[in-house]
């Protein structure tokens, strides 16, 4: 049986006590721990007390309304989301609701589908978060040869691992000497071609004229066939007089 420290925790806020219920039994059948309040005064005295990682809050209840609970949790909980249910859908309540930082807008009558999959969604959403709020607080790690703390160089360190993680060609822009090399290297060992070698070409060394046969290799003979047929030529070929 799974222990109650280990279920999310949703907090549902809705002036009737029978939508209350019914919300409350089909998230707990789900495996969340439900906490139910039926006015936003009683949702923050629970949110002070306890800690809960999805608030499901009604738009329209007496008194305070579900925006400003929706504010309160956006200015005081950073490790809680939001999402808003309302039996008044309109296009400015939900774009509101978004600007004040709901996750989601579901207007009632939802379906069990909806609702789980709006739940799951927010949930996901705050794992995802706390994550990434994980990973920025790790020291950052030498990565062949870039060494840095700053932010700047941790969005670095951030970029080198996706594009070693992916199979596409990548492009490094930058003035000389800013270490793009650097940066093709370990994009190179931390990818899954480490074992293979990784090949320096300095391009800017090489003629325009070589430059495609360098980097693509070419057909034993072709230059010595190319300059026989230029001979084969009218003059005025050569002279490019005819287009």
């Amino acid at each position: 049986m799974t222990d109650s420290l280990d279920k999310e925790r949703i907090l549902v806020v809705d002036d009737s006590a029978e939508t209350l219920e019914v919300l409350r039994r089909n998230l707990a059948s789900s495996g969340y721990q439900v906490f139910t309040a039926l006015a936003v005064a009683d949702a923050i005295k629970i949110l002070e007390g306890t800690a809960v990682d999805l608030v499901i809050t009604d738009f329209k209840m007496p008194g305070a309304n579900g925006l400003d609970l929706i504010r309160h949790v956006r200015e005081n909980l950073k490790n809680t989301e939001v999402m808003m249910i309302t039996g008044f859908p309109t296009i400015e309540g939900a774009v509101k609701a978004v600007k004040d930082g709901a996750d989601d807008y579901l207007p009632k009558p939802f379906t069990d589908k909806e609702l789980f999959g709006a739940v799951r969604k927010a949930l996901d959403k705050l794992r995802v978060r706390k994550s990434a709020r994980g990973m920025s607080h790790r020291p950052p790690q030498p990565s062949h040869g870039l060494i840095g703390e700053s932010d700047p160089m941790r969005k670095v360190f951030s970029v080198i691992a996706k594009a070693a993680s992916a199979s596409a060609t990548v492009l490094i822009a930058g003035e000389s000497g800013t270490g793009k090399e650097l940066v093709a290297r370990a994009i190179h060992y931390s990818s899954k071609r480490a074992s293979a070698p990784f090949v320096p070409i300095n391009c800017g060394g090489i003629p325009e004229t070589l430059l495609e046969s360098e980097l693509f290799g070419y057909v034993r003979g072709a230059y010595r066939r190319g300059r026989v047929a230029s001979r084969l030529l009218p003059d005025r070929r050569r002279r490019n007089d005819i287009p």
